[in-house]
C-alpha cells in the first residue's frame, strides 16, 4: 500500500469517527432535553399530579382540551407551573367554577384549576379601608361569607353576584356584579390583589402602590398572571326587606316607574319570564320586580329567597327536553312554570348574605347567557325603551312560530366602575349603567338569529359593551367595535399587562388578541 493510500485511509477513519461522535452528541443532547422535560413533569407529579388529555366542560357546555390540567395547592405549585410553561413554550389559562360562557379559559396548553387554593386568611379593620377580608383565589364566595358571618362583628359584602358558588378570583378577573343601585361591580370592592406574574414572583397591586395599575389589575381577564389572593372591602352585616312584586307588563314598564323603583331600592332586579300566561300572545304577560330595601327590622327568614327560586328552576330543568324538541310547547310550559313561581313568592326580611344570592341554584339548567351594559339616561328612557324592545321582539318572533328565548330577560342597574376594561367604566363614579341580560336553553332553535338581531341593535344604537364572562363573541362586529371603543383605556391596560407578562405566557386567546391589537 502506498503512503498516499495509507494517509487517505487514516483520514477516512478519523472522519467517520468524528461523524459518529457528532451524531452521538446530537442524539444525546436530544435525549438529554427530553429527560429534562420528563423530569419537570415528574416533579409536578410529586407535588400535585397534572393530568394529560383531560377534557374540561364548562357550565355552558364549552369543552376545553388542554395539553395538561393542573390543580395547584400552594404558591410554590403555581410558581412551578409558570416556570415549566416558560421552559417548554406553553401558554397558561385559569379556570374557577367554569361558569364563564365566553372563551376566556380556553387553551390548548396548560389549564390551571385554582379551586384547591381555598382559604380565608384574614379579616381585619384598617383606617384606610375599614373592614376587609382576604381570601385565596379559589375560595368560594359562600365560604368567604361564612367566615364573615362568624366574625365579631358579623360582616357582609355590600354587593355580590346572585350565585354564591363562584370563586374569589373569578368574580374579580371578569368584572362580575350584583344589583346594588348605589354600588359598583365586585372588582371595585377589591383593595388589594396578589398575582403570580410570568417571572414567577408574587406581585401586589393596590391603589396605594399604583392606582392606574390597580385599575388594570382589578379586572385583568387573567392576562396579568395567576391570581393568588384577593382582599375585598366589606361592611357590618345589614338586613334587607325583600319585596317580590308581580305586575301587569302592559302599562307598568315605563321610565317613571323604573326610576321610582331604582331611587327607592338598595338592590333591584326586573325580570321577564316569557309567555308567563301560557300563550304565544304576550300582551297580557306579567313582570316580576325583586326589590331590596335596607331595614333595621330583624330577619324573618334565613333562606326563603333562595328556596323559593329552587322550585321554578328545577321545573325548568325537567321541561328542557320538551322545549328543545317541540318549541311550540314553550308558551304552555312557561305558563305552568310561572304558576309555580307566583305560588312560591314571599315578602321577607333577610340578612344581606341571603338576600344577595337569590339564584344560587342556577347550575341546574345549562344555557346561553348574554349581558350588555347600557349607560342610563337621566330620565331612564333608554332603559324602558330597550327592555320593552327586547320583550316585544320575543312577541314578534312568537307570531312567526319562533320561540328563541325560553328562560328569562332581566335588567340590573349599578354605578360606574374604575376598572379600565369594565363594560361600565366611566370617569363619573356616580354614572348609572343598566345590564341588559337574557338567557335561553342550550340548543334552542332560532336563538342565534334573535341573539344577532338584539346585540347588533344594542351595539349600533348605544355602543353597549359586553360582560366579559357572558356570551359576547358571536355578536356582529364585536372585536372591531371593542378595539375602537376601548381605545385609550386598552392602551393603558396593555402597558401594564406587557410589564408583567412581556412574553404573553397568559395571552393565547385569539379573539382577545383581535380585540387588543385589531
Amino acid at each position: 500500500m502506498t503512503n498516499s493510500n495509507i494517509i487517505y485511509s487514516k483520514i477516512t477513519v478519523i472522519s467517520l469517527a468524528l461523524l459518529f461522535v457528532c451524531v452521538f452528541f446530537q442524539a444525546f443532547e436530544s435525549k438529554f432535553h427530553e429527560l429534562i422535560k420528563k423530569d419537570l413533569i415528574a416533579n409536578f407529579k410529586r407535588i400535585f399530579a397534572p393530568i394529560s388529555n383531560e377534557t374540561v366542560t364548562t357550565w355552558s357546555g364549552r369543552e376545553i382540551r388542554p395539553k395538561y390540567f393542573f390543580q395547584p395547592e400552594s404558591l410554590e405549585d403555581i410558581q412551578d407551573i409558570i416556570r415549566n410553561a416558560k421552559e417548554t413554550g406553553n401558554k397558561i389559562r385559569c379556570i374557577g367554577q367554569g361558569h364563564t360562557s365566553s372563551s376566556l379559559s380556553v387553551t390548548k396548553d396548560y389549564l390551571v384549576d385554582i379551586n384547591n387554593l381555598n382559604n380565608v386568611s384574614e379579616i381585619k379593620w384598617t383606617i384606610e379601608h375599614g373592614w376587609t377580608v382576604t381570601a385565596l383565589a379559589g375560595t368560594r364566595i359562600n365560604n368567604i361569607e361564612r367566615a364573615l358571618l362568624e366574625n365579631n362583628p358579623p360582616l357582609a359584602f355590600e354587593s355580590m353576584t346572585y350565585q354564591n358558588f363562584f370563586t374569589a378570583s373569578g368574580v374579580v378577573a371578569v368584572g362580575c356584579h350584583g344589583a346594588k343601585t348605589g354600588g359598583p361591580s365586585v372588582s371595585d370592592l377589591v383593595v388589594k390583589l396578589q398575582i403570580v406574574t410570568s417571572d414567577g414572583t408574587l406581585k401586589e397591586f393596590s391603589n396605594e402602590k399604583d392606582a392606574e395599575e390597580m385599575n388594570a389589575a382589578r379586572l385583568n381577564l387573567g392576562l396579568f398572571g395567576i391570581i393568588y389572593s384577593v382582599t375585598f372591602r366589606v361592611e357590618p352585616l345589614f338586613n334587607l326587606r325583600a319585596y317580590d312584586i308581580i305586575l301587569p307588563l302592559k302599562g307598568w314598564l315605563n321610565p317613571e316607574n323604573i326610576k321610582q323603583k331604582f331611587d327607592n331600592s338598595d338592590s333591584l332586579i326586573i325580570i321577564y319570564f316569557p309567555f308567563n300566561q301560557g300563550k304565544a300572545d304576550i300582551s297580557n304577560d306579567e313582570i316580576r320586580i325583586k326589590q331590596f330595601v335596607r331595614t333595621q327590622d330583624p330577619a324573618t327568614s334565613q333562606n326563603s329567597t333562595t328556596t323559593n327560586n329552587t322550585i321554578p328552576n328545577n321545573s325548568s330543568a325537567q321541561a328542557v327536553p320538551d322545549i328543545l324538541k317541540n318549541p311550540e310547547l314553550t308558551p304552555m310550559l312557561k305558563g305552568e312554570q310561572w304558576k309555580i313561581v307566583k305560588n312560591s313568592i314571599k315578602n321577607v326580611t333577610l340578612i344581606a348574605t341571603e338576600a344577595l344570592h337569590y339564584r344560587s341554584d342556577i347550575e341546574t339548567v345549562q344555557g346561553h347567557d348574554v349581558e350588555f351594559a347600557l349607560k342610563v339616561d337621566s330620565d331612564f328612557t333608554n332603559v324602558a325603551t330597550e327592555f320593552s324592545y327586547f320583550i316585544n321582539k320575543i312577541g314578534e318572533y312568537a307570531e312567526k312560530g319562533k320561540f328563541p328565548i325560553n328562560v328569562y330577560g332581566l335588567i340590573r342597574m349599578i354605578r360606574a366602575s374604575s376598572a379600565l376594561l369594565s363594560p361600565v367604566f366611566d370617569n363619573d363614579p356616580n354614572a348609572i349603567y343598566c345590564f341588559l341580560e337574557f338567557s335561553s336553553l342550550k340548543g334552542t332553535r332560532d336563538y342565534p338569529e334573535f341573539y344577532e338581531e338584539i346585540t347588533a341593535r344594542w351595539i349600533k344604537k348605544y355602543k353597549t359593551r359586553p360582560h366579559w364572562a357572558k356570551e359576547w363573541e358571536p355578536a356582529p362586529g364585536i372585536q372591531k367595535f371593542l378595539h375602537e371603543e376601548l381605545g385609550e383605556r386598552l392602551a393603558k391596560f396593555e402597558k401594564s399587562r406587557a410589564k408583567y407578562d412581556p412574553e404573553k405566557t397568559f395571552f393565547d386567546n385569539k379573539i382577545l388578541q383581535k380585540v387588543f391589537y385589531g
